[in-house]
């Protein structure tokens, strides 16, 4: 069974980089064409951007994007759960449990998302285990497909050293963008509902 992670500790944090930031083995390390990223860090601030391409015309993108609780097909993610607050809020519950050497954790997040159909997705981590988490998704038309253009700032919550975080957060952040490219690509033969708002 699962155990829920402390506030503050080391644990937390490398559980977080897995979770989050590092590549599942199901995902492929290939580094797809068209797939860019750049990281900063700025004292404890990590800065990311990134773009990656896809088959997804903008309409079948933003649907994508805007799937919360399709990421439960992501390893480890057990529970996503979106509540829409309004027109253009949702905010997303989600759990996720991780194996570190020989223990099993169950992380949660609360993220709140605001969509400016069909262009743009941002979003804020409300409660979770970062001091702070931000980001937005940029939905770019090409001749055939999309774009997407992510950025987004991320503050760890730890007491390791930085410059071994920046290894796993650099790595990672490719890792994940990697497996976001290839769930999108298992998309694109999908019906889409109407881009009309």
């Amino acid at each position: 069974m699962p155990v829920p992670v402390s506030s503050g500790s080391m644990t937390k944090l490398i559980l977080f980089v897995s979770l989050f930031l590092t590549g599942n083995s199901a995902w492929s390390d290939a580094l797809y064409h068209g797939l860019q990223v750049e990281i900063n860090r700025t004292g404890s601030l990590y800065s990311f951007a990134g773009s990656l391409d896809t088959t997804l015309d903008p309409c079948a993108a933003y649907r994508y994007l805007t799937d919360y609780e399709a990421d439960k097909k992501f390893p480890g993610v057990v529970e996503s759960i979106a509540y829409r607050l309004s027109a253009s809020k949702v905010r997303v519950d989600r759990a996720v449990d991780e194996q570190v050497l020989f223990f099993d954790y169950r992380l949660h997040q609360i993220l709140e998302f605001t969509e400016r159909p069909f262009d743009r997705v941002e979003f804020t981590q409300l409660a979770g285990d970062l001091k702070s988490f931000r980001g937005s998704w940029d939905i770019v038309p090409m001749q055939q497909g999309s774009t997407l253009r992510f950025k987004g700032f991320l503050e760890p919550d730890t007491i390791l050293p930085l410059f071994i975080i920046d290894h796993f957060i650099k790595n990672g952040l490719i890792a994940k963008l990697n497996a976001v490219i290839e769930m999108a690509e298992k998309r694109k033969d999908m019906p889409v509902s109407s881009c009309v708002d």
